[in-house]
């Protein structure tokens, strides 16, 4: 009987590995097509593309909750999954299934870090930008005058009224 109970648990793992699997390539698509909008500088669809990106980690995260449900009966996770005597008896596919989708899962993770830095990047250089503009400037900074000597900088002016 509990032979039974652990084929289910396998086809349910299967099946879980599978969707994760289809879901993540969808993100994976998702986050090539915000690079490139990054990249173009499009605001506009930046956040319509963000707003699919959201929608779709919803579903990631809650078929991943399904996979840590099935784990969580044996007291694993998908990494220690891999590393642990139950990972044997898995079949070879399901194996290279799984090491593919913990690829997946770093490479989306890249991607989406990679992306974060860039539109943090972007935003800290429109920041500074308008900062400039307005003749904001930051408290106590150290400048080197004519002398090389460090001072702290002065009042400033701004760019003029039009």
């Amino acid at each position: 009987m509990s032979q039974n109970t652990d084929e289910l648990n396998l086809e349910r793992f299967s099946s879980q590995i599978a969707e994760l699997m289809h879901l993540l390539n969808q993100f994976s698509e998702i986050l090539d097509q915000e690079s490139d909008i990054i990249k173009k500088n499009q605001a506009d669809q930046l956040v319509k593309i963000t707003q699919s990106k959201q929608s779709l980690a919803e579903e990631l995260n809650s078929s991943t909750i399904e996979l840590d449900k099935i784990l969580a009966s044996k007291d694993l996770n998908l990494i220690s999954l891999v590393s642990s005597p139950s990972f044997t008896l898995l079949s070879e596919q399901q194996q290279a299934e799984t090491n593919q989708l913990i690829a997946l899962i770093q490479q989306c993770q890249d991607k989406n870090l990679a992306n974060g830095m860039s539109i943090q990047m972007l935003s800290n250089i429109n920041k500074h930008t308008l900062d400039l503009i307005s003749g904001k400037h930051q408290q106590d900074v150290k400048l080197y005058g004519s002398s090389g000597e460090k001072t702290t900088a002065g009042s400033q002016n701004t760019l003029g009224k039009a």
